[in-house]
């Protein structure tokens, strides 16, 4: 990505294809956003950016540190696994790692508890509905209307 095009998406804030954050750890929170992307429209992580846009870095052992956390998160916590891509921006003299996830073929994704995660505005949320987590199979190509069952219909 271009730095114009960066520090445009930073300026306009958090969205439903744009995430912040300081720092990642946790391979839960990590997977849930992986997995709401997946479902939804795909988007980026922007790590080394505070959630107001602002710049605040990565070192090289935080930058090898988070991508190892990724990589684990996407094969093991993911459900079917994603591969995620990244990409590392100095501006500024500051590193961002970007991590790239793209709108998922398999839906639904689903974290290793079995929740299904979507992407509800810059948050995101656990598809609990039927009908919902009906449409993300429909997405997928894995289910199909007009082969459906209709229980309780007979032809006379």
């Amino acid at each position: 990505m271009e730095t114009v095009e960066i520090l445009q998406i930073l300026s306009q804030g958090e969205d439903s294809q744009n995430r912040f954050k300081k720092d990642l750890n946790n391979a839960d929170a990590l997977a849930a956003e992986l997995i709401a992307f997946s479902n939804t429209l795909g988007g980026r992580i922007f790590i080394g950016v505070s959630d107001d846009g602002e710049i605040v870095g990565l070192n090289s052992g935080d930058i090898q540190r988070i991508n190892q956390l990724l990589s684990n998160t996407a094969s093991q916590n993911v459900k079917p696994a994603i591969n995620p891509l990244t990409e590392i921006v100095t501006i500024n003299d500051r590193r961002i790692l970007i991590v790239h996830v793209a709108k998922g073929n398999n839906k639904p994704y689903q974290d290793k508890n079995g929740v299904i995660w979507v992407k509800n505005g810059a948050d995101k949320r656990r598809a609990t509905s039927r009908e919902e987590i009906q449409r993300l199979f429909q997405e997928s190509g894995m289910v199909h209307a007009d082969i459906t069952p209709a229980n309780g219909i007979t032809l006379n």
